[in-house]
């Protein structure tokens, strides 16, 4: 999406902008001049809700342009350029294994944004070396009113490790990073001279860490803080010196030390993700005992546990419960939440047992939204086995269904369920999507095995009729469609640089992981698109049709004008009635046919 089309966008939500500008102008203001007459307005007193808008809709680096024009300007526009600040990790090493995969799946950014697309990634401050991280945090002790700009801090690696790959528990402590590193590994004697005759506490034993402990007392409407490398004791010792948090976004290691901290601080806490690796209960616990203790639990509307798993073929413990267990005794905890993620937790045989624990401190009736990314089995003692149940005798004996019935007001759901049998796992989503007709946004990964399957599963889908957002992926008809685009693109038109991993199997499971509407992560993907747009075309013109999505887009009730099919984003204009194709950020959407 340009910015172009964002600005208009925007500017039709907002009304009719020059209006209010009328409204906002003084008579006092106007300047006569000779020759025709000319209405002008200083900058000075331009009206705010102008710059917002504009500021709103263009890039950060944009932004920090416009501000170099004037200091007028620079006083109207700079809120922007400090709202969100991200802290690349400036010690990351890069290993072989970690670039290679991100060569073929792009990078893995940290999960902090729910839409991340190039638009956000530009809507962000960035800060990756040492200088500039000390440069920005003498500014805004310079310039306290800086310091209340910020809402936003994230420090994550340079390259985030991808999902098959976790990090060394070693990188977990940190004792020995950049971050505990004094002032004079990074300024020399005539800055730390200077500095210190400015502000008195600044002294060559500090560290970067400290440095940025004492950012922390300059930000006070800072509202969120994701943390997704420090360890577990570093982070505690951030969070106590922040006192307006909203969303919070941390990661527990295996061999970390829990440090016994008060969390009266995060009374106004919304937000809040763990994600954690094996072997950490007594940290989970803990955790969740003393924000228990603190009412922090009672007052959150979202909550995510994310499990880092790589090793997939290894059954893991229940792990996350352990954050859930000391709180069964004390009735209802999570009084006002709206939206639980488990992601890559463990269910085990005794599911039912567990879900009717969390149905005693989870109002699952008030839920809105739910992301299920889990490990559940259908069959008691067949664990990873390929036994094909009876179709309908099964699938209520799994997680999913389990939950299913106990939601009464879900608007969004992620699914992506595994377990031991996969007929039992489609008959499941089936039931839970029959079950909940209000559903808006739909993000569904699964198997339908075979046509039958495939054909109910789109008919199901076709059966709503509000939703917004529909992404879908199911690796039975993706074996056909990867078939399909082989022969087309290489059979059938000689395109003979087509490659299957490169142009469309890579997109198609990095998209799984985390489905984004607006735009492609990897850049083999989008040129090949590009190059080959007409010829894209003319394949989705038929494979609309023959894969049964078109009646699924057609729906004039339906709602879902973005929708994402096996990696691909799609576009229905209902004004226009036409289906559209994202090709990438340059080229934006095209038509495919008129319906």
């Amino acid at each position: 999406m340009t910015s172009t089309r964002k600005l208009s966008e925007s500017a039709n939500k907002d009304g009719n902008v020059l209006e209010r500008c009328k409204g906002a102008i003084h008579p006092n203001r106007i300047i006569k001049s000779k020759g025709p007459k000319l209405n002008i307005i200083h900058f000075k007193d331009f009206p705010q809700l102008v710059f917002d808008i504009v500021c709103k809709n263009i890039s950060v680096k944009d932004v920090l342009s416009l501000s170099q024009t004037c200091k007028t300007i620079q006083k109207k526009v700079e809120f922007k350029i400090y709202k969100k600040m991200k802290i690349e990790d400036i010690d990351h090493i890069e290993d072989e294994d970690e670039l290679e995969i991100q060569r073929h799946f792009g990078f893995f950014k940290d999960e902090s944004l729910e839409n991340e697309s190039w638009w956000v990634s530009n809507d962000v401050s960035s800060i990756r070396s040492p200088r500039k991280l000390l440069y920005f945090i003498y500014n805004i002790i310079s310039n306290p009113v800086h310091g209340k700009y910020l809402k936003a801090i994230e420090i994550s690696p340079v390259l985030k490790p991808s999902p098959w790959q976790r990090r060394n528990d070693d990188e977990s402590n940190m004792n020995n990073s950049i971050w505990h590193k004094t002032l004079d590994n990074f300024l020399s004697s005539g800055e730390l001279e200077y500095i210190q005759k400015k502000f008195l506490f600044f002294d060559s034993s500090l560290t970067l860490f400290d440095c940025l402990k004492k950012l922390l007392q300059y930000t006070p409407n800072l509202e969120r803080l994701i943390l997704s490398r420090f360890s577990l004791a570093l982070t505690l010792d951030l969070i106590t010196r922040t006192s307006n948090l909203k969303e919070l976004k941390i990661m527990v290691y295996e061999h970390d030390v829990f440090v016994d901290v008060p969390f009266d601080n995060l009374t106004k806490l919304e937000k809040l993700r763990i994600k954690f690796q094996e072997n950490t209960e007594p940290f989970l616990e803990k955790i969740s005992s003393k924000l228990l203790d603190c009412n922090v639990l009672q007052k959150l509307k979202s909550l995510q546990l994310r499990y880092d798993k790589t090793d997939f073929n290894h059954q893991s413990n229940i792990t996350w419960f352990s954050f859930f267990k000391p709180l069964i005794n004390n009735g209802l905890v999570f009084e006002q939440l709206n939206y639980l993620e488990l992601k890559d937790c463990f269910f085990d045989t005794f599911q039912k047992d567990l879900i009717d624990k969390l149905s005693i401190i989870i109002p699952f009736e008030q839920l809105e939204g739910i992301s299920l990314q889990i490990y559940e089995y259908s069959h008691p003692d067949m664990k990873n086995s390929s036994y094909i149940c009876d179709s309908y005798k099964n699938h209520e004996n799994t997680a999913l269904s389990y939950i299913s019935s106990k939601l009464k007001n879900i608007r969004e759901v992620k699914i992506k369920p595994t377990k031991n049998c996969k007929n039992c796992q489609i008959n499941s989503v089936l039931y839970f999507l029959r079950s909940h007709p209000q559903l808006r946004n739909i993000w569904l990964s699964t198997d339908s095995l075979n046509k039958e399957n495939y054909n109910q599963l789109i008919n199901t889908l076709h059966a709503f009729r509000n939703l917004d957002q529909l992404a879908f992926f199911d690796e039975f008809s993706n074996k056909k469609l990867t078939s399909d685009l082989k022969n087309w693109f290489i059979i059938q038109n000689k395109v003979y640089s087509f490659d299957i991993f490169k142009n469309y199997e890579s997109e198609y499971l990095r998209q799984d992981l985390s489905p984004l509407f607006d735009c492609y992560i990897i850049d083999e993907f989008k040129s090949f698109n590009e190059r080959e747009l007409d010829l894209l075309v003319l394949f989705w013109r038929k494979a609309l049709a023959e894969y049964g999505l078109e009646n699924l887009l057609r729906t004039e009730n339906c709602g879902a004008t973005q929708v994402k099919l096996f990696g691909y984003n799609f576009k229905v204009d209902r004004i226009r009635r036409v289906f559209m194709l994202y090709i990438s950020k340059d080229f934006g959407y095209v038509d495919l046919y008129f319906y």
